[in-house]
């Protein structure tokens, strides 16, 4: 059976031989000793830098020349390392809340979907569209909740802008490789399909186009979104003065439809987001509908997406986007399987002169990186900097590796 593609989803790359020093650790919450995901570490003053993971561990190769390294998130206070103070061990990193006071609610006469319209606008007016982002990407895949397939890769994506607002990506994979978790006798099939032909949702492709389109969160700010959903917009500023604004988008109850809740945090002086957390909102899972898409139909189950933005010398870049979803599909008597997708994609250098591309026969044109298999001239993912997995990530990795 030949592949099926949904339309849903319309590091460094090179070896680092450069790199002498490793900082690797776990980042807490100091008062909780809770870990901090996605906490940014960056050389201070430069381009380059990672993120923590879910676990709030994280693994940065510093470059030779770094004199300070920073940590921010956030809601906490930044500290900064002395590169030549670090040890070659794993720290526990402690952020301190910046106490910031308790949320005000901001009372508008404008109607907050309108402001966050405008915010993404400004956003996308702000963002680059003409950039080479250096990132580190992975996916899983699971079928009938059995993990079948892992990839990931160091990528390089030339993003250009396009008509009607649109970007364009090009992308060269420098390291990549991809394992097959689970033989396909190995998965329950509710239909007669051969899932294993499936590889993925994503298309890798379009993998960074989503930090510039601001897929689905365009949805909620559009004028029938006050249809479904309920807004509030709260402000809370810190010891410095600074304030962020936070929009809480939850949906109406009387609604019976699969909507979504979540927030976005933004600088009101900047007038861009800095933080994206929507997801598909428990209590309205059950009103999810079944959609005849021409030979098929699907159900979305859910949907989850997250997505950060920085300031690095002044210039404001995406940092890190995380995407879930998980579908039903249902092919006459061939299929009827639930299947979820999930990708991490971490910007870790860019650059904003792409007045030249990658000769042709160097540009990566499949769908996704099963095709490029194991293709790697280095352990990429200890070596570079990639997002660790989480504890739970490397269990299933391990435990399905070893089949």
């Amino acid at each position: 059976m030949k592949k099926i593609y949904l339309f849903l989803f319309a590091l460094i790359a090179l070896p680092s031989t450069a790199q002498s020093l490793i900082f690797e650790g776990k980042i807490v919450d100091k008062t909780t000793q809770e870990s901090i995901p996605f906490a940014n570490i960056l050389v201070q003053n430069s381009t380059q830098g990672v993120i923590s993971n879910e676990d709030g561990a994280f693994k940065f190769y510093i470059p030779k020349d770094a004199e300070n390294i920073e940590i921010s998130h956030i809601g906490y206070k930044t500290q900064v390392f002395l590169v030549k103070e670090i040890k070659a061990e794993p720290v526990t990193i402690l952020l301190e809340s910046d106490e910031m006071a308790l949320e005000e609610v901001i009372v508008t006469n404008k109607p907050i979907n309108q402001i966050l319209a405008g915010v993404l606008l400004n956003s996308k007016n702000q963002l680059d569209k003409s950039i080479k982002l250096e990132t580190y990407y992975r996916e899983f895949v699971q079928i009938n909740n059995k993990y079948s397939k892992f990839a990931d890769g160091m990528i390089d994506f030339y993003i250009q802008p396009k008509k009607k607002e649109k970007v364009e990506g090009k992308l060269v994979v420098n390291q990549s490789r991809a394992f097959q978790l689970a033989s396909d006798d190995e998965i329950e099939k509710k239909g007669k399909a051969d899932l294993a032909e499936m590889d993925s949702f994503f298309d890798i492709q379009k993998a960074a186009n989503g930090f510039f389109t601001y897929e689905y969160i365009q949805t909620l700010s559009s004028e029938k979104a006050n249809e479904n959903y309920e807004y509030e917009l709260r402000s809370k500023k810190d010891q410095n003065g600074n304030t962020l604004e936070v929009i809480y988008i939850k949906p109406k109850p009387n609604v019976k439809k699969a909507l979504l809740t979540g927030k976005i945090i933004y600088d009101p002086i900047q007038k861009v987001v800095l933080d994206i957390d929507i997801k598909m909102a428990e209590n309205h899972k059950q009103y999810v509908e079944t959609i005849n898409a021409l030979i098929m139909k699907f159900a979305v189950h859910d949907i989850q997406i997250k997505q950060t933005y920085k300031f690095i010398n002044g210039k404001y870049i995406p940092g890190y986007r995380k995407s879930l979803i998980d579908l039903h599909i249902k092919f006459g008597k061939q299929m009827n399987d639930r299947m979820m997708c999930i990708s991490d994609l971490v910007v870790t250098d860019f650059t904003d002169d792409v007045s030249s591309f990658p000769e042709k026969n160097k540009l990566f044109k499949e769908r996704n990186l099963y095709s490029n298999g194991m293709n790697f001239t280095e352990n990429f993912w200890e070596t570079n900097n990639a997002l660790p997995l989480s504890e739970n990530e490397e269990r299933i990795l391990q435990t399905l590796k070893s089949k």
